[in-house]
Order: C-alpha cells, then sequence, then structure tokens
C-alpha cells in the first residue's frame, strides 16, 4: 500500500456541473435507473491506494509513465465525481459521449442477453479505463458498467479525450496496451466457457484466473472475491446453486479454503488435476 495524492477540487462552471450532472440524471430517467453523481465538495484527507493507483491519478493503466505536463492537462480537462453503490455509469447502447477513470472503488462490467439474462465479464477496480473501446471507435457500447460500492470517478469528455491522445504519444501506448489487455481477458473468457464442458471445471478455471492476481501464503493462493455466488455463476454461465456446489465440493476436498471473503487455493494443481483442467494459469504470472 502507498499513500496518493488525493483528487484535486476543481471549480466548475454552471454549464461543466449541468453537462455532467445532466447527462446521468437524463439516463437514469430514461431507464428507470439509479444515478446520481455528485461533484467532491471538498478536498478529501490524506488516503491509501493499492500499489496500482498510486500517484494523482494512479501509476498503471491508461496513466502509466504520463509526464508532469501530461497530468497536469489531464487534470484541467477532467471532472472528478463521486458515484454511490449501485450507480449506474454506462448502459448498452449507449453512445460515447465521455469516458470514465475509476480512481476508487470497484466496478461491475456485464452484457444482457435479449431475454433478460445477465453475463458478467469482470469487475474494474482502481485505474482501469471506463468506456475505453467506445470511446476510441465512436459505436455505441456494448457492455453496462454498475458501481458495487461508493467509487471516484474521473469524467472527461470523448473530443477532449481523443485531443489528449495526439498531444501525448505516452498515453496513446497506454490505451493501445489497455485495449490488448481487454482482448487477451475476453479470450480467457472464451475459453473458459468454450473448451470447458462441466460447470465445476467452470468454477475452478474461473479460481485459478483469479489467482493470477492472488497473494502467495503458506496455505495456499489467497483471493480476495467480492461476488456473490449468483455473480460468479453470471461470469461463467451457470447457476447460483451450481456455484454453491462445486465451492461446497472443493472445501470438502480442501482445495479451497474460505475465510471471510477471502479464498485461498491450498493447491492450483490439485485444483485442476480434480476439476480435469489440462492446462491451468500461473499463480506467479501476473494477471493481464
Amino acid at each position: 500500500m502507498r499513500p496518493f495524492m488525493l483528487i484535486r477540487n476543481k471549480a466548475r462552471s454552471e454549464f461543466q456541473s449541468r453537462r455532467f450532472e445532466g447527462d446521468f440524471t437524463a439516463r437514469a430517467a430514461q431507464n428507470g435507473e439509479k444515478r446520481f453523481v455528485s461533484e467532491f465538495p471538498m478536498p478529501r484527507p490524506v488516503g491509501v491506494m493499492p500499489d496500482k493507483a498510486c500517484g494523482p491519478y494512479g501509476a498503471e493503466g491508461f496513466f502509466k509513465g504520463l509526464s508532469a505536463e501530461a497530468q497536469s492537462d489531464f487534470a484541467s480537462l477532467a471532472t472528478d465525481l463521486h458515484c454511490p453503490g449501485s450507480t449506474v455509469l454506462i448502459t448498452e447502447a449507449e453512445k460515447p459521449s465521455s469516458i470514465l477513470f475509476l480512481l476508487e472503488g470497484e466496478v461491475n462490467i456485464s452484457m444482457s442477453s435479449s431475454d433478460g439474462r445477465r453475463f458478467l465479464l469482470g469487475v474494474a477496480g482502481p485505474g482501469d479505463t471506463l468506456g475505453l473501446t467506445c470511446a476510441i471507435s465512436g459505436d455505441s457500447s456494448e457492455v453496462r458498467a454498475q458501481a458495487m460500492y461508493p467509487c471516484s470517478i474521473a469524467s472527461m469528455r470523448r473530443r477532449d479525450f481523443l485531443e489528449f491522445l495526439s498531444r501525448h504519444p505516452i498515453a496513446s501506448q497506454n490505451v493501445a496496451r489497455e485495449l490488448c489487455v481487454e482482448l487477451a481477458r475476453a479470450r480467457e473468457r472464451l475459453r473458459i466457457l468454450g473448451l470447458t464442458s462441466s460447470a465445476t471445471a467452470r468454477v475452478a478455471h474461473l479460481l485459478l484466473e483469479w489467482c493470477r492476481g492472488g497473494q502467495q501464503t503458506k496455505s495456499g493462493v489467497q483471493i480476495t472475491c467480492a461476488l456473490t455466488h449468483r455473480e460468479i455463476g453470471e461470469c461463467i454461465g451457470a447457476s447460483r446453486e451450481t456455484v454453491t456446489r462445486a465451492l461446497a465440493d472443493f472445501r470438502s476436498r480442501d482445495l479451497v479454503r474460505l475465510h471471510g471473503s477471502a479464498l485461498v487455493i491450498t493447491s492450483c494443481n490439485a485444483l485442476a488435476i480434480y476439476a480435469g483442467i489440462d492446462s491451468m494459469p500461473d499463480p506467479h504470472q501476473p494477471a493481464a
């Protein structure tokens, strides 16, 4: 954990306030969803953030290697906002008028079918960019982003964002890297769904994928899971009951141990062998 410089409270004109907050309010009325975004009322006391997101706006992802000049340019264009839990930040089929940078909190990224079924693509964390693909392409969003807990974001108009990229080549390189990461994650999820036959194996494969970002301990690889059994099922196309049975089976065989919200995978090899997985992610390999 490293200390980070807090988001500065920037004075905004009445037009800016109406533009950003009005966007969320209008979409709330249209979709009947919980939408509430407010400007930070004052500078906040110094806090701590994970290593992934240290510095004024984070040291990884889009912000990696940005010069002081680029960060100052970003701060002059972005608007810092606070969102309560359950706030819908991006809806499917939404036109990309702005791009969001997640500074604090966690956000569910999902897709829905025509019959209302939800497929959970993953959870975005501090340092991740929301709406990047559609901001670059100009196409409507294919995903939905909803805050799991109160979160802090920096919002920038799409036009300003594209001009920012043209002025700062490092930012363009970071965007290309982030898009590659998104592609790699999508391929991994497709591999789980398309090449894994049983639901039990899918649950095991998902746990092993999460082990890439886990912490190695004496008892095994520890991962923190903020998802419910239903949400885990939405990640792999399985029911909540199936996920519950699979995890109970793993625990009975001491392949998985539960400590609050933390899961400990006692042996990645043993879990992969039991689930019939030919190849598994290396827990020592950093996540893409």
